[in-house]
């Protein structure tokens, strides 16, 4: 009897430990002098092939374009994505202090949630709306984790290497939305590829940068 409730009270430390949260574990670094916004991009304008593939209940759905991004002279930020025939399914547009708004969606994106995920998503991207007073900085390994505290949930940007390799969106306990960044050639540069992962929401957004030299 003994025995058995030795190897139960093992088997419930196993399974409290798997179940808790990753970013718990990491460790704090204090007085560090290092921010994420080392790596915030500074452009002109910048063109990506863009794919979203998603479920909806028992309904896929797909939409491929170009997606657009332009800094104007007044310190806007504009964020426009059409199809290759030049329709626009949103047009967003974030002000010199980063309030953000829509010019343009499609009826089919004009829902609150999805408006929300996507400024979410793009917010992320370009390092816009965080809050800085919140940034504390953690470590694991040879990764160093920048953590900023949003509306609902952190966003974690992951470095490797002095390379910014993801971001992180996390609840409370779990990880809600993953952005994969590749081929980012220096720390104010927009990267090459960009996938998003919704875990809760089940679709993802590819970009694939299109060289400037090319047709637009």
């Amino acid at each position: 009897m003994r025995a058995f409730l030795k190897l139960s009270s093992l088997l419930l430390f196993l399974f409290t430990a798997c179940k808790a949260p990753y970013y718990a574990r990491l460790v704090q670094q204090n007085n560090t002098g290092k921010s994420a916004f080392k790596y915030k991009a500074g452009f002109d304008k910048q063109l990506y092939r863009c794919i979203v593939d998603g479920r909806a209940v028992f309904k896929k759905f797909h939409l491929s374009g170009v997606l657009f991004f332009k800094q104007l002279d007044d310190g806007s930020t504009r964020a426009i994505f059409q199809n290759e025939m030049g329709f626009t399914f949103f047009d967003f547009e974030w002000s010199k202090n980063d309030s953000f708004k829509v010019n343009t969606i499609i009826p089919q994106l004009d829902k609150p949630a999805v408006i929300k995920t996507l400024e979410k998503d793009l917010n992320l991207l370009l390092m816009k709306r965080l809050d800085v007073a919140s940034e504390t900085v953690y470590k694991s390994g040879d990764e160093t984790y920048y953590r900023f505290s949003l509306e609902k949930g952190y966003a974690y940007y992951v470095e490797k290497s002095a390379r910014l390799m993801r971001i992180d969106n996390t609840g409370d306990k779990r990880l809600v939305t993953e952005i994969l960044l590749n081929g980012k050639n220096g720390p104010h540069e927009l990267p090459d590829s960009v996938l998003f992962r919704h875990l809760k929401a089940n679709f993802t957004i590819e970009l694939n940068k299109i060289a400037s030299h090319a047709d637009e």
